[in-house]
């Protein structure tokens, strides 16, 4: 086995040396925002950003042209990043590298050459962070890229067809710019640990120094846990290290403000439940225990107004307003989160970063518990305990909220509140002192009659779903409204037919206001309804109204009668009547298309809504309903038939509800079928045919 040591130049067999370890992180805050800049700047990794442009040759060179360097076979990166400098020797990457290349980045005409150049800088802080950072970026880019690469490779071959699994080999690391003789110990170690493919672990490798050191030590551990072990990378356990130590102290804390605050000090307590959040801001459960703690200190009857969070509530809108705080001179900015008074652990933040003290919340649940909590934040650190305001309960009443006289009654609408359960309206006279009475009602409306005339008082409230199940209710609105006095509706139509054709219509008169019968000329209403808007287009009668009406329509018309009854400014509909006077049967046409088939066209009789056709022709005989939907002018109606002669009856049919003027039916004959022609005898063959035939089939030579 070959001898060697770190800091030496490797030897070309390197079959007998240890694998380099390679880091499970770039360990570097900003890394992703770092690779995204390489990429746009079509470098590689970041050890291309290092190799600047060499500073342009001066033309008046004592002797010519300066020295070039020798070929350049790559960087090596397993023992730090060298990269190839005059003469064959090798340029360790440290700062004043770092900054040399930087000031030959700028000094270059090149077209990316000021971009480069901040990459160089960022690198140069890495540096001063970790001497070895450069190395570990480098060496993770490598890995990232030979691993991904053999994914591809080795997802479909050339022709485009799915293909086995390629390793990188030693001539893909030469091509990423490796020195030849690392490249083959790169590949192996690549290979022997599993380097993760790119998913979630190598996102969470990539993101953990954003997120670490800091506050949020819950989104920290998280992502650690995705990482794959690597027990030989120094880094990786030491955030580790430090991650494990952070959660002991939030676990003591823990432990110690429970106690404390079953001992009844509260602000011990909450004193300690903010050490915990401050060093994991992201604790859910020490933010709970913080919450409920802080309700406890605002319900108490000693704190003083001005640790007040006052909560003004307008439906759906909770404005909030607080002093600010006595202690420290710097700038103070205010988290504001909203939770439910028995669930701390679901707060949500209603506002950030805001240095006035007042606060919106527009979009606040209903029917439940509310709170408030105002946390003080000083730099991008919570500066005390929060305060908190006392219960808030949002129960929203409906919104325009109106009334309308309808006969004998009042009908009420209202919009209610999209989270509202139930609407409970309460009826009272005007007036009236008790506790009125429940009306059913639907969840926008109510119509409430029949009532006697007078004023009326209603309550309106909304339900919600509460604690425990329970409803609770809105603090309600109120209208008054009015129950008019209404004419009442004609009762009963009665229909008899004249001998000169005419339809009496007779209808006994109302208990209140005066009967009509008139023609309704808009669309057709219940009886009882309101048409008060009507009145005015009703002819008055001359002297007393009468109680019966003769009606004749035009031929083929229909007219629709209703009886309204009208008291003052008010009317109300009745019964109605349909009188149809039928119109002929015009144009009737039959023909026969086929010994079995006949077509009959015909103009159709308005307004009727169907059409009897029936035939008969002595033996037997049938019947066609044809609807109006159904009969195209100009078409014809195709029927079965017999072969025999056929009378044809076509009648209008009246509306099932309608009184008809009746009209005659329509008729026509069709002649019966022909029989067909007789057929001719056959005709004889002359009596020398026989004779001629036989002769012939004698002479007839027989065949060979």
């Amino acid at each position: 086995m070959t001898n060697w040591h770190p800091g030496e130049r490797p030897p070309d067999d390197a079959a007998g040396l240890p694998l380099p370890v390679l880091p499970a992180t770039p360990a570097m805050s900003g890394y992703q925002a770092l690779r995204d800049v390489l990429q746009k700047l079509s470098f590689r990794h970041a050890a291309d950003a290092l190799r600047a442009p060499a500073p342009r040759q001066s033309t008046q060179a004592l002797f010519g042209a300066l020295p070039k360097a020798a070929a350049d076979d790559g960087f090596r990166v397993l023992d730090g990043l060298w990269l190839p400098a005059r003469g064959g020797l090798w340029q360790r990457v440290d700062r004043a590298y770092v900054q040399d290349c930087g000031a030959r980045w700028i000094a270059s005409d090149h077209p990316r050459a000021m971009d480069a150049a901040a990459v160089v800088t960022v690198l140069e802080s890495v540096l001063l962070e970790d001497p070895m950072g450069l190395r570990r970026i480098v060496l993770w880019e490598l890995c990232c890229r030979l691993s991904d690469g053999a994914a591809e490779r080795g997802a479909k071959d050339g022709r485009g067809a799915k293909a086995a699994y390629t390793p990188p080999s030693a001539a893909h690391a030469v091509a990423l710019g490796v020195h030849r003789s690392e490249a083959d110990l790169l590949v192996a170690a690549i290979t022997a640990v599993r380097f993760p493919a790119a998913g979630a672990a190598r996102h969470a490798a990539e993101t953990l120094h954003d997120i670490w050191p800091g506050t949020r030590l819950r989104e920290a551990e998280r992502l650690a846990q995705l990482i794959p072990p690597a027990p030989t990378d120094h880094v990786l356990a030491a955030v580790l290290g430090s991650l494990h130590a952070r959660s002991d102290a939030i676990r003591q804390l823990t432990l110690t403000a429970e106690q404390l605050a079953d001992r009844g000090d509260l602000r011990a307590a909450a004193a300690a439940w903010l050490g915990a959040l401050r060093q994991a801001r992201d604790d859910v459960d020490a933010q709970a225990g913080l919450l409920r703690v802080a309700a406890l200190l605002a319900d108490d009857p000693l704190t003083a107004e001005e640790s007040e969070v006052t909560a003004a509530v307008e439906d759906r809108t909770v404005r909030l307003s607080w002093h600010a705080p006595s202690e420290g001179r710097d700038t103070v900015t205010y988290r504001v989160l909203r939770y439910l008074e028995d669930a701390p652990e679901l707060a949500v933040e209603v506002s950030a970063g805001d240095t006035t003290r007042t606060a919106v919340d527009l979009d606040a649940p209903t029917g439940r518990p509310l709170r408030y909590a105002v946390f003080p934040v000083r730099q991008g650190r919570i500066a005390g305990v929060p305060r908190v305001t006392r219960q808030v309960l949002l129960t929203p009443d409906v919104s325009e909220l109106r009334v309308e006289a309808v006969p004998d009654g009042v009908r009420l609408r209202w919009r209610p509140d999209p989270s509202t359960l139930e609407v409970r309206v309460v009826r009272t006279a005007y007036g009236d002192d008790g506790p009125g009475q429940r009306v059913f009602c639907e969840h926008d409306q109510l119509l409430d009659a029949p009532l006697a005339v007078g004023p009326y008082v209603y309550e309106v409230r909304c339900c919600y779903s509460g604690p425990a199940g329970r409803l609770v209710q809105s603090p309600g609105r109120t209208i008054t409204a009015r129950v008019e006095r209404w004419p009442s509706p004609v009762e009963e139509l009665s229909v008899r037919r004249l001998d000169d054709g005419r339809v009496r219509i007779a209808w006994r008169p109302p208990s209140r206001g005066e009967g009509h019968l008139v023609p309704w000329f808009a669309h057709p209403v219940p009886p009882g309804a309101d048409v008060s808007e009507y009145v005015g287009r009703l002819a008055p009668p001359d002297g007393a109204p009468p109680t019966s009406v003769d009606v004749l329509p035009p031929p083929r018309e229909r007219l629709r009668m209703t009886a309204v009854s009208v008291l003052g400014d008010r009317a109300v509909s009745g019964p109605n009547v349909v009188v149809e006077h039928q119109g002929e049967v015009r144009d009737l046409e039959v023909r026969r298309v086929a010994a079995d088939r006949a077509e009959l066209r015909f103009e159709w009789p308005e307004p009727a809504v169907l059409t009897l056709i029936s035939w008969e022709d002595g033996a037997r005989g049938g019947e066609r309903r044809v609807a109006r939907s159904q009969h195209v002018a100009g078409q014809a109606v195709a029927l079965q038939v017999s072969p025999a002669e056929c009378r044809f009856t076509v009648t209008a049919l009246p509306r099932p509800d309608a009184v008809a003027i009746g009209a005659p039916s329509a008729r026509a004959v069709l002649p019966a079928e022909p029989p067909p022609a007789p057929t001719a005898p056959p005709v004889a063959a002359p009596w020398w045919r026989t004779w001629w035939q036989r002769w012939r089939s004698q002479r007839t030579p027989a065949p060979f």
